[in-house]
């Protein structure tokens, strides 16, 4: 079952470049510790389209190895069609909750059809649900007509757009929320959880938001989601994932170390207080 709080866990970089996969692990480790259901590596704020295809498989194949005990939903966010099926191929052989297909984000605007031509051998070739990854802000959108048409779970919705959710709702298929934008009415909608980057250094406090959601507290709630959303608006001074690994490793202590270009380190002197204070978590 694909319900609550997933984590779009951001990926640690050394100085020379390579994957701190003992960091990986351990932040997973912790995050798996404070009670989420599961993580999507290589997402976005996982800079999955920075990460080569070996090195995901690399990784992946240790954190299956690592045992925790929560699902592992991968990230296929290669842009074409071979080597996502590589990708897909390689998660068969593993015990993942699901994947996450990023349909191609370069050919723009993309016909249905040739979404339908790219989505259609992926779903046979899957052996785990697929969820289609809406985030027309990045990619081409994947319309909500077209998710209906596929023998897939859902979608993870990055876009937000009004009635996009609740469309895919109503056909019958799922919905993970992936933005931190307005969660309260986000989640009341009949979501079934959510992908969140927040996560990545607040755990407790989204799993919170989303307790309160499927209690119905109007009380509560909506105070939280506004919190939350505030918080986010704090982590776009400088490219997200940079952010949340200082973030992140302020509450832990594990070294999340870099980006890759192109995006660029936070400085050396961010101060992650502020933050954390807004969010309740100091």
């Amino acid at each position: 079952m694909l319900q609550g709080v997933y984590v779009a866990n951001v990926t640690p970089f050394q100085a020379d470049g390579k994957i701190d996969t003992a960091a990986y692990l351990d932040h997973v480790a912790w995050l798996a510790e404070k009670g989420v259901a599961g993580v999507v590596p290589f997402g976005t704020n996982g800079e999955g389209p920075s990460v080569a295809l070996r090195e995901k498989t690399r990784v992946l194949k240790a954190l299956f190895q690592k045992g925790l005990p929560i699902q592992i939903i991968p990230t296929v966010a290669q842009g074409n069609l071979p080597e996502t099926l590589e990708l897909i191929h390689f998660a068969n052989d593993h015990p993942a909750a699901a994947v996450m297909v990023l349909p191609p984000y370069y050919f723009k605007p993309a016909d249905p059809e040739g979404l339908r031509r790219f989505f259609a051998p992926v779903v046979e070739a899957s052996r785990h649900p697929v969820i289609l990854y809406h985030i027309p802000k990045y990619a081409v959108p994947v319309p909500a007509a077209l998710v209906l048409t596929l023998d897939v779970w859902g979608v993870k919705d990055s876009g937000g757009e009004p009635g996009y959710a609740e469309a895919v709702l109503e056909g019958g298929k799922g919905v993970l929320v992936g933005t931190e934008d307005d969660l309260w009415h986000r989640l009341r909608i009949g979501a079934q959880g959510m992908i969140s980057a927040l996560a990545n250094f607040i755990p407790e406090r989204i799993l919170e938001i989303y307790r309160l959601a499927t209690a119905g507290d109007e009380t509560r709630g909506p105070a939280l989601s506004e919190t939350l959303q505030q918080v986010r608006a704090q982590t776009k001074a400088y490219a997200a994932p940079a952010l949340l690994k200082k973030l992140a490793q302020a509450r832990h202590g594990v070294p999340l170390g870099t980006v890759r270009p192109p995006l660029v380190p936070a400085p050396d002197d961010f101060d992650p207080n502020p933050i954390l204070t807004l969010a309740g978590v100091r």
